[in-house]
This record gives C-alpha cells, sequence and structure tokens, in this order.
C-alpha cells in the first residue's frame, strides 16, 4: 500500500489518517473520472462523499472536516487508491507545492513543542564487581495513550535515520517521518545516537536484553544524567524500580574534626550513609531514592570519602612533617566543602607567625641560566624550602606546632614552578631562553607580589631592554648597504636581529646573554621582512658584513626606499641612491648616452629607451609591459645600437612567429647591426653558434623558444651583452622546459617584452621576474604564500614598479582615433540547439561522473575537452558532428553583417580559436565571393610577414587568422574592424588580437565586435573573463585584492 504523504499526514492529524487508510482497506473508494486535469472519486463513509483532485495540485471534499482542516479521512483514502492505481501523476507533487504555506501552518498547530508522542527514560543501577560504582542501563518506552518497551535501542535509531516505520505491539506503530518527541527527548536521542555510532565503529555486537538496557558508559551517562535535570524519569535500584524527580543540584552535608596527638595530626570526616556515587568522578550521586547532581567542590572529597569510609565515617592521619600543609591547605579547603571542627588541644599547640618570603635571584656559573634560592621566615625560624633533609616524624614533647602559612608558601612556589624552575638536589635552575625571557619579563613581577625578590648584578643585566634603532642605507657599487646603529652605538649582530622580528619572536638574547624586547617594535617588520627574505634568497653569510651591516643586492634599493618612507623609520638614505632610484622610477637622460642616429622615437619611446639605459647601467633588468601595439620592439632596438660595442652579442628570444619580425624590424630601424636568425637543422645550429661564439661578428643572434629549449646547452657558452625575451608570457610557468631554458643564460642584463604580465595568476608574473631579476621576488612557493590571495597587492606593485614600466594607448598615443567595442549576441538555429541541448545534458553527467570518480584535478583534461565540445557546438555543429547538415546561428549572423561592411570599404580581421571553424570561415566567404587571406600554425613565418605586408599594402578584404598562431607580433594597421568569432576567456588575449589593427600606424577608427551565443557555454566564458580581466590592472595601480585563475568551481559552474 502506498504510504500517505508525510504533509497530508499532519494536515489531516494521525486519527483521520488512520481512518482514510481503513476505508481504502474496506473497499470504500472508487474512481468515477480519471483524465489528465482531473480526478474525481466517490467514498462511501455511511453516505457518499465527492473527493476531486485537479492539475492544478489543488483536492477538495464535500465533508464538513474538510472545509475546517483542509485535509480529511477520505481525501486520505482516495490519495491512496489514486497513487496505487497509478492515477496521480504529478498530482501529488503540484498538491505538495500549492499547499505548501498552509501545511506549514498545519504542522505548527499539530506538533506542540512537547511532541506529538511521548518517551520514558528508566534508568538500572547495576553493581559491578572490585567497582565503587555501579553499571547504569538505560531503557526506553514510548507511546501515545499506552508506553511500549523499546526493544533495541540501535534499531530504533536506525528507524530514525532512514525514515522506516517500527511496530511496538498491535497498538501503535512509530512513524519517525512524522512523529515528534519533546525537545528534551530529542537530546536524549541525540546522545543515544553517538553511542549506537560508537558501538558499531569499535565493532561491539550486542544481543538480545543488551539492546533493550543500553549500558552507558561514564561520559554517555554523564550527559543523559545532565538532559535528566529537565525532566523526570524512572530509577531501578536491585528489586525496586522507583518514579524519580528531574535531578537536582545538592550540596552534600559533610562533617570533619581535626585533632593532634604526639605523632601528629588526624582528619575524621563524616558523610550520609546513604551516599551513593553513579559515577567515578562522583559528579551524579544516589542519596536514598533521589539522584543529586554534586557540587563540583565536594567531588574529589567525597570519591576519596567514599572509598575510605566504613558506615558512613573514616579516618586520615598525618604525621607531624605534613602538618603544616594540613593546617594551611587541607583544613581551609576542607571548610568550602563542608563544617570543620578542630579540637581544644589541638588550638592550644598551635603557634601562628607571620611569613616573610624572600627569593634570592641569580645567573649560573655558566652565564646562559637562572638560580634562584628560597626562604620562609616566621619570626626567627628559616625554612629553606627545598632542603631535603628529612624532618622529625613526631612533635617532641611541650614544642610547639608552628602553623606555617602554607597557602602563602604553595603560593611562592608555585609561582617559581610555573615559571619553570626545576629542582635538582637542593638547587633550584631556569633553563631555556623562551623560559628564563617570559620570567624576566612577566613571572619576576609576579614572583616580587608574593615574595621579597633580590637580585644579583648579573642578573639585572638580563632584564630586557627596549632598543632603539637607526641607520644609514647607501648604494656602494652593486651593493646595497644598510648600517645599523642600537641606542647611539654600533648595532651588533643586525641581520640575526631582523631575522628574529621576521620570525615575530618577542625577544632576541645578545651573545653576552642580555635580553633584546622586540614586542613594541611593530614599524620594523616590514623591513625585518624584507632583510629577512633577502638574506634567504641571497644567502646569510653574503648579507651580513660584521654586526652592524647588512650588505643586499643593489636592485632591491628601490622598493625599500619606497618601504621606509611609507614607514617613516628613522635610516638616511644617501643621495647617490635617492638619484639612482629617482633615475629607475622617473628617467631622464641617462649621461653621454644619446638616442642613435637616424633613429626618431616618440617621447613615450625615448622615456622607455632612457629607462632601459639606466637599468643596464646599473646592473638590473626589467620588464617593459607597454600596451600591445607601442613599439616595444623600436625601444629595444634603440638600446642594441646605442650600448653596441665590438665582439658583443645580444639574444633575442621570440615566438617562432616573430623572429622574422625581428629580422626586418632590426633591418629596418637598425641596419649597421649584423644579425642573425637560428635555423636549420641541430647541426646547422651548433654551427651556427660556434660561429657567433669564434668569430665575434654578430651583434643580434635571434632564436625562437622552442629552439632554445633544444639548443640550451651550447648557448650558455656564450656570455650575451643582453638577453631579450619578447612576448615573455610564453614563460609564464615556471616550471616549463622553456622557462627552466632561459633562467641558463649567460647575460649582463636580461630584459623581458611583453603586452600581458599576468593573464591567470600572480606565479606568471614570479616567472618573468626570475628571469630578468633572479631571486628579487622570493622563492615561488614563499612568493604564492605571500601574494595569490591579495591581500598584498599593494607591497607587490611598490616592489615590481621600478622594474616594470607599462604605458597604456589612451595615455601616450593622442592621436590615435577611437576603438570602438561591441558584442552581436547570436540565436542558435534550431538544429543547432537541439545539438546543444542534448550534448550538454549528456556531458554534465559524464563530467559529474569523471569528478565523482577521479576527482577535479585528475579529471581536469577531460572536463575541459567537455568545455571545448560545447564552444565548438555553439561555432558550428559540424566541427563535432561529421553529418550535421544544418546552419549555425552565429555563422548566419556573421554572413549578414560582413556585405555592409564591406560595401562601406571596411577591412576586417577576423579570429578564431578553432582552426577547423576558420576552415569553414574561409570555405563560405570564398563562395561569397570575398577576398580572403587565411594564417594559422601552419603557416612558415616569414610568409606570415609577407602576407602581413600584403594586407597593409591593401590585398585582400577579410584576413581569417588562427588567435594563437597570429594573435600576437603582427602589425595589420591596414585593417578597421576585428572580428572576434568566439570568445575566450583571457581577454588579454583576445585584446593582444585586437591590436594587431589597433596600434602606432592606425589613422582610421577601429570597431572590435565579438560574437557570442545566445543561453549558452559562450556567455559564461565572457563573465569569467571579465572577472579576470581585474588580475593584471591590479599589480600595476594599487589595490585591495587580485583575484586568481579559474577555480575547479568556476570551471564546473559552466555545466549548470
Amino acid at each position: 500500500m502506498t504510504q500517505v504523504p508525510y504533509t497530508l499526514r499532519v494536515l489531516a492529524g494521525e486519527t483521520e489518517t488512520r481512518y482514510g487508510e481503513r476505508l481504502y482497506h474496506s473497499g470504500a473508494v472508487h474512481i468515477v473520472e480519471k483524465s489528465a486535469k482531473r480526478l474525481s472519486c466517490k467514498v462511501a463513509d455511511g453516505e457518499m462523499y465527492d473527493v476531486v483532485f485537479t492539475d492544478d495540485g489543488e483536492s477538495r471534499c464535500s465533508c464538513p472536516i474538510y472545509e475546517e482542516a483542509g485535509a480529511c479521512r477520505h481525501v486520505v483514502a482516495a490519495m491512496i487508491k489514486c497513487q496505487d492505481e497509478g492515477a496521480m501523476g504529478d498530482m501529488v507533487r503540484r498538491k505538495a507545492e500549492a499547499a505548501g504555506p498552509k501545511l506549514m501552518a498545519a504542522m505548527d498547530r499539530a506538533l506542540p513543542e512537547e511532541g506529538t508522542i511521548h518517551m520514558e527514560v528508566r534508568l538500572t543501577l547495576e553493581p559491578v564487581r572490585d567497582q565503587i560504582t555501579p553499571r547504569i542501563r538505560i531503557c526506553l518506552l514510548i507511546g501515545e495513550e499506552r508506553l511500549y518497551v523499546v526493544k533495541s535501542i540501535p534499531q530504533m535509531i536506525d528507524a530514525i535515520d532512514t525514515q522506516t516505520p517500527v511496530e511496538y505491539g498491535k497498538g501503535f506503530v512509530f512513524h519517525p517521518e512524522w512523529m515528534r518527541f519533546g525537545t528534551v527527548q530529542e537530546r536524549i536521542l541525540k546522545i543515544l545516537r553517538a553511542l549506537c555510532l560508537a558501538q558499531k565503529e569499535a565493532g561491539a555486537l550486542l544481543r538480545g536484553a543488551e539492546q533493550r538496557d543500553l549500558a552507558l558508559p561514564e561520559p554517555f551517562a554523564e550527559e543523559i544524567l545532565r538532559e535528566l535535570m529537565n525532566t523526570p524519569f524512572r530509577l531501578k535500584v536491585g528489586e525496586k524500580t522507583v518514579a524519580v524527580k528531574p535531578v537536582r543540584a545538592r550540596k552534600i552535608p559533610l562533617q570533619f574534626r581535626v585533632s593532634s596527638d604526639l605523632h601528629g595530626l588526624t582528619v575524621v570526616a563524616m558523610f550520609p550513609k546513604e551516599f551513593r556515587p553513579l559515577l567515578p568522578s562522583c559528579s551524579f550521586a544516589l542519596v536514598g531514592e533521589n539522584v543529586v547532581a554534586v557540587e563540583e567542590q565536594q567531588r574529589g572529597v567525597l570519591r576519596v570519602l567514599y572509598q575510605e569510609q566504613l558506615g558512613g565515617q573514616c579516618s586520615f592521619d598525618y604525621p607531624v612533617r605534613e602538618a603544616a600543609r594540613v593546617m594551611g591547605e587541607l583544613v581551609p579547603f576542607l571548610k568550602l566543602t563542608g563544617l570543620v571542627e578542630i579540637s581544644d588541644e589541638l588550638r592550644r599547640q598551635l603557634i601562628q607567625l607571620p611569613l616573610v618570603a624572600r627569593v634570592y635571584l641569580d645567573r649560573s656559573a655558566n652565564g646562559r641560566d637562572v638560580v634562584a634560592r628560597a626562604q620562609f621566615r616566621y619570626g626567627d625560624r628559616t625554612i629553606d624550602p627545598f632542603d631535603e633533609t628529612p624532618l622529625p616524624e613526631n612533635l617532641p614533647r611541650g614544642e610547639k606546632l608552628l602553623l606555617r602559612d602554607a597557602a602563602a608558601e604553595r603560593k611562592v612556589l608555585d609561582a617559581l614552578g610555573a615559571a619553570g624552575f626545576i629542582v635538582s638536589k637542593g638547587h633550584v635552575y631556569l633553563t631555556g631562553q623562551e623560559a628564563i625571557f617570559n620570567f624576566v619579563s612577566e613571572g619576576l613581577q609576579h614572583l616580587q607580589e608574593l615574595a621579597e625578590v633580590y637580585l644579583s648584578n648579573d642578573f639585572k643585566r638580563m632584564t630586557p631592554r627596549k632598543p632603539k634603532f637607526a641607520g644609514k642605507m647607501r648604494l656602494n657599487g652593486s651593493a646595497l648597504e644598510l648600517k645599523f646603529t642600537q641606542d647611539d652605538e654600533p648595532a651588533q649582530e643586525i641581520l640575526a636581529i631582523m631575522e628574529a622580528l621576521a620570525r615575530r619572536r618577542r625577544y632576541f638574547r645578545l651573545k653576552d646573554g642580555s635580553f633584546l624586547d622586540l614586542s613594541a617594535m611593530d614599524e620594523w617588520l616590514p623591513l625585518a621582512d624584507s632583510i629577512f627574505e633577502a638574506a634567504q634568497a641571497e644567502g646569510a653569510e653574503s648579507v651580513a658584513m660584521g654586526d652592524d651591516t647588512i650588505r643586499l643586492q643593489a636592485y632591491r634599493a628601490c622598493y625599500l626606499q619606497s618601504l621606509l618612507e611609507s614607514l617613516g623609520l628613522p635610516i638616511e638614505v644617501d643621495e647617490k641612491t635617492q638619484a639612482t632610484v629617482r633615475l629607475l622610477t622617473d628617467p631622464g637622460k641617462v649621461q653621454d648616452v644619446k638616442l642613435p642616429d637616424g633613429l626618431s622615437l616618440r617621447p613615450y619611446q625615448e622615456r622607455g629607451f632612457q629607462w632601459l639605459l639606466a637599468l643596464d647601467r646599473l646592473h638590473m633588468g626589467g620588464v617593459l609591459a607597454d600596451d600591445m601595439g607601442l613599439g616595444k620592439t623600436v625601444q629595444v632596438i634603440a638600446l642594441l645600437m646605442a650600448t653596441r660595442q665590438e665582439g658583443q652579442v645580444s639574444l633575442v628570444v621570440a615566438p617562432t612567429t616573430l623572429t622574422y619580425n625581428w629580422l626586418s624590424e632590426l633591418g629596418r630601424f637598425a641596419p649597421d647591426l649584423s644579425v642573425m636568425v637560428l635555423g636549420g637543422s641541430a647541426a646547422q645550429r651548433a654551427s651556427q653558434i660556434r660561429h657567433v661564439k669564434e668569430a665575434h661578428d654578430v651583434d643580434v643572434l635571434i632564436t625562437s623558444y622552442p629552439l632554445i629549449r633544444q639548443d640550451i646547452e651550447q648557448l650558455t657558452t656564450i656570455e650575451f651583452r643582453f638577453a631579450i625575451l619578447d612576448e615573455a608570457q610564453h614563460i609564464k610557468n615556471a616550471g616549463s622546459k622553456g622557462a627552466q631554458a632561459v633562467r641558463q643564460l649567460q647575460a649582463q642584463t636580461r630584459f623581458a617584452l611583453t603586452g600581458t604580465p599576468l593573464e591567470n595568476g600572480v606565479g606568471e608574473l614570479w616567472s618573468i621576474f626570475n628571469f630578468v631579476l633572479p631571486g628579487y621576488l622570493l622563492s615561488y612557493s614563499a612568493f604564492l604564500r605571500r601574494y595569490q590571495d591579495g591581500t598584498d597587492a599593494e607591497d607587490l606593485r611598490r616592489r615590481i614598479s621600478p622594474f616594470l614600466m607599462r604605458r597604456l594607448k589612451k595615455e601616450v598615443l593622442t592621436e590615435l582615433p577611437d576603438k570602438i567595442e561591441s558584442v552581436f549576441t547570436a540565436q542558435m538555429s534550431p538544429e543547432q540547439a537541439k545539438v546543444y541541448e542534448a550534448t550538454m545534458m549528456r556531458l554534465r553527467q559524464r563530467v559529474d561522473s569523471i569528478v565523482k570518480e577521479k576527482g577535479f584535478e585528475r579529471g581536469r583534461t577531460e572536463v575541459l575537452a567537455a568545455i571545448t565540445q560545447l564552444r565548438e557546438i555553439c561555432c558550428h555543429p559540424s566541427l563535432v558532428l561529421d553529418d550535421y547538415t544544418g546552419t549555425s546561428g552565429k555563422l548566419d549572423m556573421l554572413l549578414d553583417m560582413l556585405p555592409e561592411a564591406i560595401a562601406k570599404g571596411r577591412r576586417v580581421l577576423l579570429f578564431s580559436a578553432f582552426t577547423s571553424m576558420l576552415k569553414i570561415l574561409r570555405r563560405e566567404l570564398d563562395d561569397a565571393g570575398y577576398e580572403t587571406m587565411y594564417l594559422d600554425g601552419d603557416t612558415p613565418a616569414q610568409r606570415r610577414v609577407e602576407m602581413a605586408e600584403q594586407f597593409n599594402a591593401g590585398q585582400g578584404q577579410i584576413f581569417l587568422i588562427s588567435l594563437k598562431a597570429g594573435g600576437t607580433g603582427l602589425n595589420l594597421t591596414g585593417a578597421d574592424m576585428v572580428i572576434h568569432y568566439d570568445p575566450w576567456w583571457n581577454p588579454a588575449a583576445e585584446d593582444q588580437a585586437t591590436d594587431r589593427a589597433y596600434r602606432i600606424g592606425q589613422t582610421r577608427k577601429v570597431e572590435v565586435i565579438r560574437l557570442v551565443t545566445h543561453a549558452s557555454i559562450e556567455e559564461q566564458v565572457v563573465a569569467l573573463g571579465q572577472r579576470k580581466k581585474a588580475l593584471f590592472d591590479q599589480l600595476i595601480k594599487p589595490g585591495e585584492s587580485m583575484v586568481g585563475g579559474l577555480s575547479p568551481q568556476e570551471i564546473m559552474s559552466l555545466f549548470q
């Protein structure tokens, strides 16, 4: 039989629900009308009632109960009938949705706070041999009018977790899916669930009565008893079961009598005979027929008393040597737990004098540790607490018993112990720098509040002092020197002190044993961090120059001066260093070097040329990151011409597609330079490299990223004047073979050229800087830890800004025409939409399965392949389906917009990431009669340069270009319209492609159009790309945060 839905059961009530089930079983329900929109039933219940279900999720019954409650026995019976015969379809779901607010309101009325069914707890105390506390077992009884014993508590817990009904006798079925217990009972069940889980994990097998009367280990028993402080329960002791009121906190009546004789002291304790602890902790106890929660102060005492008692009384004897502690500590403590009586004879024997505690502190013979002595004086009597000489067992006749202030003595000894002092053969020592610093800076003051403390002169010299640092920073050749003073004297161990600050140590201990308190030097922490990081990168031995001086690489001057200015530290920077920093941050004319004859540069280009010269003069590398199309190449050519020296060769590493572009540009701007392009077989290239090394007649050697990986072993035998990486984002992966290869090059100065030094994450920037300034940006792992989350974006900008020059077109090319950007959204054709939806459903399931089985990282390749397949369908389904004969909405849109553009004389660059799509586009455009040119990864480098020159000269109307192969390096100012056929989530790559047309030399307005397929993965790709666009901007300008590359969550969202 179909179960009645939970919400309907609650709405109707348990009584009506049971009646409805009986009506159904009795055959009282008949379906009289069945259609897609309506179900009608007749229910015989004394008279005939009409029940109707409609497709809008509503139900109705002609009985008066329905009018009042919104549900009734007849609706229940009819629903069971319709569901069992499969007639309900989606109506049940629509009914549940439509009745939502009504059901919730009904549920609030139907489920009172105390629950819908009752649960009684019964505890059994079971004696255990050789154990003072009993075993506690718990039994549960549940039901409505009548209570039934839960025969298996684990089974009941499982039923609740799985929402499975359980039958208890003929009169009661427990329905956990809707029956509810009271708040206290729910908490008790939660405790029992944890116990059952622990037993299951431990492999415990419970049989028969053990499942009914569940044994409670101490921690679970204590939690259950704590809950029973809020509800009555039943307790079985032996054969007797009694009803017990809720547990109450109570103080147990205790009495103590203290007396003395020649042998020492005796303490007699008395407590109620009916007292019986329920737990070893004595937190709960049975007193008569009541369970009480014992006050915390009494628990330890009662535990001992109960173990030692005989008929509710016990006696404890103490020798004379313990008298002070008994009277000074034990008796005051016992007064907190009960009533204490001291015998008259003992009172007459006591003598009480004030305590004078003294502690003497000195440095040990080795100068590193602290030694202590303590004295407790009572009148003319002096006691050494660490004297190991045994005290007399008995008190001599007639001698008074000195009542020592044991509590005060204990505080002094505890203070020494808390500080870390240890006792050995009657001597007291404190060892370890951390413990000694804590004691002299904090613990000593606390000890002085408890005792008279005497300090030796040697010890006083250990008192921490707060240092006052100052210094000077200057450039000395290729090194940057920082010389420090401390309290107007030459500093000691300054590098080690800076390391201690960087490690956030609270102190530093000098070689003479004295301490420097570093806790109030927060303003020095950023400088200490930088010095420590530099020492790790450059090696502590090369950084330290005596006790007071630190020597760093000169390229750290700009960052450190900027840091010092922001911190306001008392460190003077000499004029030479300031002038050098100014030269890098605001380069003017480098003395004795002028612009090469015959070379004309724009003002911003000449400034870049001077900046490169300044870096070279300082033996520092840099990153020229001007916007694409601003002439980075010509600025470098000016540098090569200005610094040309006989017999010196410079190396240019470029993408394969740009090697001949460099050859062309050098021939155009620097015809006097001798240039060679590495090429041919491995043997031919080896011969070329030998010639360069031996003949000394080549000024510039050009190679590609693929070739340098193969030729690096031979290229490292040459020391180049400059090593220059063009499109340096090719080494953005620090672990790639290309990045590893270029880092091996030997060069006096290294430069990197890139319009996009950062595309996906800050790790790419580290890789480029590790080429131009090795070690400057810390180790890779340390760099990511510090900067990857973006919280230190401003500090990173400060670090890189002297060595990274970037200008934007809008800032320096005011004469450049406008660039108009727009997005055209294409609707899929009907056939295309069907293919897309079917593929999305299939791939979504496949990707979910891959991620569950392998995890995202191991399945990344397959996930990205699925994304690519969806992007290809957006371009044209025939990229995925060979037999596809339909159209593409995006292709139709392109073919619609081109005639007008061409008619207006526009010349178009058409980019796509898919060469297979480019081939379709070429075929369609050729068939339409357009003059096209085509470039992809198979186009030879030299042919690319020729094609670019031909297009700029007016040949061709539409230039189809692969985004990866032709997105960089080419000058295509002959175009004034750029169309990106398919979007990419790296806007920098698209911008690079756009700037083939929008660059120096462009005289016409450039229109940039991005085609995006509506309601597809492409729209999400564009959104993700916009998030990543912020990454680069935050590096160049101050910012609060820095985003990283696409996360697994972002990639998986593309399938939603």
